[in-house]
Formats: C-alpha cells, structure tokens, sequence
C-alpha cells in the first residue's frame, strides 16, 4: 500500500474523529444552563479544541508521513468530517448513549447509592453520640 493511500485513509479516519468530538463538545455545552460559565465560555473552549485537534492531527501525519503535507491530506480530513455529519454521526450518538445508559448510569447510581448509606451512618453515629452526651450531662447534675 502506498504511503499516500495510507495517509488518506488516516486522514478521512481523523476527520471522522474530529467531527465526533467537536459533536460531543458541543453536545456537553448544550446540556449546560446559560447562566453557567461553560456555555459563556462556549467559543473559546471549542476553538481550542480546534486548535488541539489540529494538534493531534499533524502528529499523526508526523508519524504516517515524517510530517509532508499536501492538499490531498486536507481534503480527506474535511471528507472525514463531512463523512461524520452525513454517515456516522447517528450512529456514534447511539453508541454514546448506549455506553451511558450502561455503563455510567449504573456506576453513577451505585456511588449515590454508597454516599447515601455513608451520610446516613456517619448521621447516626452522630446524633448518638449526641444523645450519649446528653444523657452523661443530665446524669451528672
């Protein structure tokens, strides 16, 4: 295989991957209040994700090609991106759900679950010991 074809295929593969976390960015802004910090800072924080994309991209021309960038390159990678909006992007944010109704939900709800069971026993062991001293105050009157 040729090292410009491989260069494509990992350029139209980084394009995808762009898409889907410039997606996921702004899904996670979205789901933040207005009033929050997050969603003001919502235009700095998806240009330096840009930026770092941009980053991790050229590094994985830097590995594939020893860094020589041509015009093809970055019309694969706009193809990636396209590819995700058109083809995957449906896909991908089943998936996304999918893990988190799975997998996250549940660990979420087990350490609710755990930090509850521990606030109401440290409560406990609170207003006991309360009590106890109470009692030790009262009896020795």
């Amino acid at each position: 295989m040729s090292a410009q074809l491989v260069s494509m295929i990992v350029m139209f593969l980084a394009g995808v991957m762009v898409g889907a976390a410039i997606d996921c960015i702004r899904t996670l802004i979205s789901y933040c209040s207005t009033k929050s910090i997050i969603y003001k800072l919502s235009y700095i924080i998806e240009v330096t994700f840009w930026i770092i994309l941009g980053g991790v991209t050229f590094y994985l021309l830097f590995l594939v090609k020893g860094g020589d960038w041509r015009a093809v390159d970055a019309l694969a990678q706009i193809l990636g991106i396209f590819a995700y909006d058109l083809l995957f992007q449906r896909i991908l944010r089943f998936i996304g759900r999918c893990l988190v109704n799975i997998i996250f939900r549940p660990i979420f709800f087990v350490a609710h679950i755990f930090v509850v069971v521990i606030r109401n026993i440290v409560r406990m062991a609170y207003r006991g010991f309360r009590y106890i001293g109470k009692y030790l105050k009262i009896s020795k009157e």
